[in-house]
Parts: C-alpha cells; structure tokens; sequence
C-alpha cells in the first residue's frame, strides 16, 4: 500500500496523510499525524483543523495487511489558547506584583535609611545643644569679668579708653554670639528684629579687608552690590552670615584668587552672592557639608555652614551652595526684604 493509493482511496472523507506517518503505519509502528485542515462540515464554513492516527492491521505472521485510519476534529485548540492567553495574564499580573513589592522593598529601605539620618541629625543637634549649653555657662563669666575690666580702663588716658571701647564691643558681641548659638541648640527661634544686608556687607568686608590682603585674594564687589536693604535678620546676625561665608571662600583659594560679590533684587527677594575661584567640590562633599560637625578643616568644628544656614533660614530666607570641581563655589543667600 503506497501514500499515493492510500490518499485515493480515502479522498472522498478529505483524509490526506503525509509519507513519514503512513511509512512508519506500514512499517508496523501507530503513526499520528500533524493538525491537518480538514473540509469543513459543508457550509461554507473554514476548514476544521484534524489530527489522523494510523494504525498497522497485522496478519499472523506478523507482516503488515493494512493499515487502519482514524480522523478526529482537534477541539482542545480553543481551549489550549484560553489556557495559553490566561497563562500569559497571570505572569503579567506576578511581573507587575513583583515589580511593586521591589518598589515598597526600595521604598522602605530609602525610608529607613532616612530615619536613620536623622535619627544620627537629632543625636548631633543634641550632643551640640549640650557642648553649647556647657560653653555658654563657661564663657559667660569670664567675658562679664572682662567687660568690667575694659569698662574701668575706659576711666584711664584716651588711648587706654579707646582700646577698651573695642574690648566692650567685642565682648557685647561674643556675647550675643554665645545666646544665639545656645537658642539655636534649645530649638527655639531667633528674634525677627531687622536688619540692614547691604550695610552689615560693607562692615564684614571693611573688617576682612587685611585677611584679603594678606591672602592675596582680589575683591570683585560694585559699590551698588552694598546699597541699602532690610532684612528680617538683625546686624550682628548677618555679619555672622557673611563672616562665616566669605572667611570659607578666602579658605578655599590658599594661593590668591577672585573672590566675587553680586546682589540681585526680584520679587521682593534681595539676594547675595559670594563666589570664589578655588577647587571646588564634589556632588558628595556638597552633601555632606549640610550635616552638623562635618568638616575638612584640621581646626575646624563643622557648625559654621550649619549655624549660618540656621540663621538665614530664621529671616524666611535660603542657603544655596553650587561647585563643580575645578571651577569653584558659589553660595547664594535670599532674604525677602523687611515689611
């Protein structure tokens, strides 16, 4: 029985197979064949896919008499898409699933890592209040003993009274210093008392102006730079602001450089600029000098940029500090004016 009778002899029942499957029927051994579109139940209709077993009819000597076909529509292929497409809505819903638990699992670590940053913040700000509270006690007494000493010199000739007027002065305003800095540690909020920004400006760069010198740093500032402006921030503060300020930027140019001053006034914001010309920083570095106690000076205490921003902060205003490496560092200080 050869595939071309075999065809011609089922032909009527549209019953087609392909040569592997009838030679190895005829070989004796059960054949099934592909998905094979069969005819259709006449309507017009597409063909109905069928799958053909072939099954050897073996005589008593065991050779092969015939072979034996059986067609059958294949009506699990509806159902084999159905499992297939809700198999692949599960696996989308297990990415998705996955995909959020990940996010929380993120979410959570960064949560917890801030926590912790500020959980190291408040330690420091309390180890800070307790050093302050201990200096402010310490420190007190001798500048009250100094103050009355200065004061009885004043009585002297008028060199000695000269000398003991900037002696008060200075004490007064260590003073003052030493109460902020202990209001700063009890977490309670400067007195709004204003202040004058471009007058407080020329008297920092006035005092400066022999560290400039010495420094070999060059003094890039318009006189329009230093006009009058109101602030909610009293003198002495914003002394310390740009003291503290300007004294990092001469820092950061050891061997001379341009130290740049500009101000710029909109939307009822007056704002300072300091720039200098030094090393700059990293993106890191500028992160971590936000936190109390960092430093990269071998004297340094860490709490000036973090008292200053303090500072400003209590006036409403900001504290923006910007440096590449190579191109120095800019720090920009908004104040809104005084009403």
């Amino acid at each position: 029985l050869s595939l071309d009778s075999f065809n011609l002899q089922y032909c009527q029942i549209g019953l087609v197979v392909d040569e592997p499957e009838l030679d190895r029927a005829l070989s004796g051994t059960l054949a099934v064949s592909a998905h094979i579109a069969g005819d259709g139940p006449g309507t017009g209709a597409a063909p109905e896919p069928v799958q053909v077993a072939l099954a050897p009819v073996l005589t008593d000597s065991g050779s092969v008499a015939g072979v034996v076909a059986i067609e059958a529509r294949v009506d699990y292929l509806p159902v084999l898409g159905d499992f297939q497409r809700s198999l692949a809505l599960i696996t989308i819903v297990i990415l998705i699933a996955m995909a959020v638990l990940a996010a929380l699992v993120v979410r959570t670590a960064w949560s917890s890592a801030r926590l912790e940053h500020r959980l190291s913040r408040a330690e420091n700000l309390a180890a800070m209040g307790r050093l302050t509270a201990t200096l402010a006690h310490e420190i007190k007494n001798p500048l009250a003993i100094i103050r009355g000493s200065a004061a009885r010199l004043g009585k002297l000739e008028p060199e000695a009274q000269r000398m003991s007027e900037f002696v008060i002065e200075e004490v007064d305003r260590l003073t003052h210093t030493v109460g902020r800095y202990l209001t700063f540690a009890r977490g309670e909020e400067v007195s709004g008392d204003a202040g004058d920004a471009g007058a407080a400006l020329r008297s920092t760069l006035d005092l400066l102006e022999g560290e400039l010198r010495a420094r070999a740093v060059t003094l890039a500032v318009n006189d329009a730079d230093l006009a009058a402006a109101e602030v909610s921030l009293d003198s002495e503060s914003l002394k310390q602001v740009y003291l503290n300020l300007i004294l990092n930027a001469v820092e950061a140019m050891p061997g001379g450089g341009t130290l740049t001053i500009e101000r710029a006034e909109r939307g009822g914001q007056v704002y300072f600029s300091i720039a200098d010309t030094g090393a700059g920083m990293s993106r890191e570095m500028l992160e971590k000098i936000r936190n109390p106690f960092f430093t990269t000076k071998a004297q340094g205490s860490g709490l000036g940029l973090f008292l200053t921003r303090r500072l400003v902060q209590s006036a409403g205003g900001t504290l923006e500090i910007s440096s590449e490496p190579g191109r120095g560092t800019r720090c920009t200080v908004r104040f809104p004016k005084h009403r």
